[in-house]
């Protein structure tokens, strides 16, 4: 076995041999033990309930809410095992609706029981998606939501992917300019998203400066790269996929990769952080631009939708429409799902396609195709046809 060794009453020379042979460790009440940790339960509880995103566990937290108002306002008690559950549930999942007394969304009602799903896979170590007790549950969920679908609330709103004429005005309008301390980080937090195919508020406050680095390829061509990996809402465990795009340079005035090093040349050299208050007197080029202080999570997250009033898009975008450009010109231009997957993070095919809406573009081209068989006008020359009008009435 393993001698336990009093700290404090180590030599330095006794302490570097036994550490050498890996036989010890400090512990936090300062004695050496064996190289294996010890954990207590509530270590491990942590461990546990760090596995989730914060946005997991926020989503889930607000449907356990609805779930608790719906047993006061039906002076329910609280289920202690899942035959109890399985029959609340039952009457939930037909009965359940919005504060204002309307219908969930055919999606909505799904994330509800989703939630309720990690919820009671804690509490009550039970599935109620595919436990037996929960089959009569289950059957009325799906003719809820079917009965949803038949009132016209099955359609899910995915975020639309920005026009090609609305990218274009955003690089000619100003709000990407590379002179001013604001515009030149909206022109790189766009380009960090769209290139690298991230959602709109996930991770962009915690990104730091050498999170990224700018390299070159065999052929001279100088990119920049995400050198770090990061936990994200599909990807909370270290496994191998590849983590995100790279952005390319060119030759234009406008390229992203000399824009990206500038605005690094001036990020505040006392902030580790990508995204700083960007500084709002008159900068020289050679001085520091931004404050020492990262741009809140709320500033970042509404960056989009004031940039598109700011240039006068057609529509307000989001952040997360960035990140559907970005896979909506990948499927156009061709490339196969797994290569957009291994640049995007998605886990299935089925997710890209949500993305992959027909452009307007391309619907106008098809209802043109369909215009070349219309006459535009009738011709001078008139047919000699004979219509009996008799038989129209």
């Amino acid at each position: 076995c393993v001698q336990t060794i009093e700290y404090c009453g180590l030599t330095t020379d006794k302490f570097n041999m036994a550490a050498t042979n890996g036989s010890v460790r400090v512990c936090g009440d300062g004695k050496l033990t064996g190289r294996f940790a010890s954990l207590d339960e509530n270590d491990l509880s942590k461990l546990l309930a760090d596995k989730d995103s914060d946005s997991t566990k926020k989503a889930t937290k607000g449907c356990k809410a609805i779930f608790d108002e719906y047993l006061r306002q039906k002076n329910v008690e609280y289920p202690q095992d899942a035959v109890q559950l399985a029959a609340i549930l039952k009457q939930f999942y037909a009965e359940t609706r919005k504060q204002d007394g309307s219908q969930y969304q055919k999606s909505s009602l799904s994330a509800i029981r989703f939630g309720l799903n990690r919820h009671f896979k804690e509490i009550l170590n039970v599935d109620i998606t595919k436990d037996t007790e929960f089959k009569e549950a289950n059957q009325v969920f799906i003719a809820q939501c079917v009965k949803l679908k038949k009132e016209g609330l099955a359609k899910t709103k995915h975020k639309p992917a920005i026009a090609d004429e609305d990218i274009k005005r955003l690089y000619e309008c100003g709000v990407f300019n590379d002179d001013n301390p604001t515009t030149l980080q909206n022109k790189v937090f766009f380009e960090v998203i769209l290139f690298f195919c991230r959602r709109g508020r996930q991770n962009s406050r915690q990104l730091k400066k050498d999170d990224f680095e700018i390299q070159t390829d065999a052929k001279g061509r100088r990119f920049v790269v995400k050198t770090t990996d990061e936990l994200t809402k599909n990807h909370r465990e270290n496994d191998e996929a590849e983590d995100g795009g790279i952005m390319m340079s060119n030759e234009g005035s406008l390229c992203p990769v000399a824009s990206f090093e500038k605005y690094l040349s001036h990020l505040n050299p006392a902030n580790d952080y990508l995204f700083q208050r960007p500084k709002t007197r008159q900068v020289s080029d050679s001085e520091v631009w931004y404050d020492n202080m990262v741009l809140g999570e709320h500033t970042l997250g509404k960056k989009m939708k004031l940039l598109s009033q700011q240039a006068n898009l057609s529509i307000i975008y989001t952040n997360h429409s960035i990140r559907a450009t970005a896979v909506t010109i990948f499927d156009r231009s061709g490339f196969e799902a797994r290569h957009i997957m291994s640049v995007s993070g998605h886990r299935s095919e089925s997710s890209i396609k949500n993305y992959c809406k027909t452009d307007q573009n391309t619907k106008a081209k098809m209802a043109n195709s369909l215009m070349s068989v219309i006459p535009r006008r009738i011709s001078t020359e008139r047919f000699d046809v004979v219509c009996n009008f008799s038989s129209w009435q």
